[in-house]
């Protein structure tokens, strides 16, 4: 039987990240660049202290791309 354990802090959302890399492109002075640095370094601090990944929902997304003709 396979048991998967779940973590217990909050689940990150998109905003959570985006204000964690503004912070750390901030405390970097600014620097020219897109963000990806920043938003990983977000995302890996997010995870390191206890929160969940994002719900992924491929159908939803799917569905959604199939109603406006971008799939």
């Amino acid at each position: 039987m396979l048991i998967r354990k779940r973590a217990s802090g909050p689940t990150v959302t998109q905003d959570t990240i985006a204000e964690r890399a503004y912070a750390l492109w901030q405390q970097r002075g600014c620097p020219e660049g897109d963000g990806a640095t920043d938003w990983q370094a977000a995302y890996e601090q997010l995870m390191a202290e206890g929160a969940r990944p994002p719900r992924r929902r491929p159908l939803k997304g799917l569905i959604a791309r199939l109603r406006s003709g971008a799939a």
